[in-house]
């Protein structure tokens, strides 16, 4: 992009983990009626995909594919997951407990969030580890052979 000023992609992957975070936070804090301490463990459940993609983020370079993939993938991730959990939301304080179907939504998106967002840290590794190793072809697991065999 010649003489257009863009931001990098891995602060727009920060920034986006951050806003999804802070909106989930939200969202399980008005579900509960505030944040209590036995509230800490589900929290940190739903926080954590937002975590592993920003420290992710954090350690690709500027502009690479691997950034771009990242934001992608926290885009979709934070969306669909804040979606989901304000869908699932009771509309009032009304209401009455949180239904079996709420506690499966609360529990389950992040930790499908988490599975995702692992395997996508697994697939970048491998790939930056096959880009590490050009020697190494595919299928065969050692290096290539250095001189003539006998």
């Amino acid at each position: 992009m010649n003489g257009i000023n863009t931001t990098p992609p891995p602060r727009v992957t920060l920034l986006v983990c951050a806003c999804a975070g802070a909106a989930t936070a939200v969202l399980h804090a008005a579900r509960s009626g505030g944040l209590r301490s036995m509230d800490l463990p589900v929290l940190a459940l739903l926080v954590a995909p937002y975590l592993l993609l920003a420290v992710l983020a954090a350690c690709v370079r500027r502009r690479n594919a691997e950034a771009w993939v990242l934001l992608i993938a926290s885009v979709v991730l934070g969306v669909g997951g804040v979606a989901l959990l304000a869908l699932s939301a009771p509309h009032s304080i009304s209401t009455p407990e949180p239904g079996l179907a709420q506690a499966v939504v609360t529990i389950g998106v992040p930790l499908l969030q988490l599975v995702a967002a692992l395997a996508l840290s697994l697939a970048l590794l491998v790939r930056r580890l096959r880009a590490a190793a050009p020697g190494v072809r595919a299928g065969r697991g050692g290096p290539p052979p250095v001189g003539p065999l006998r």
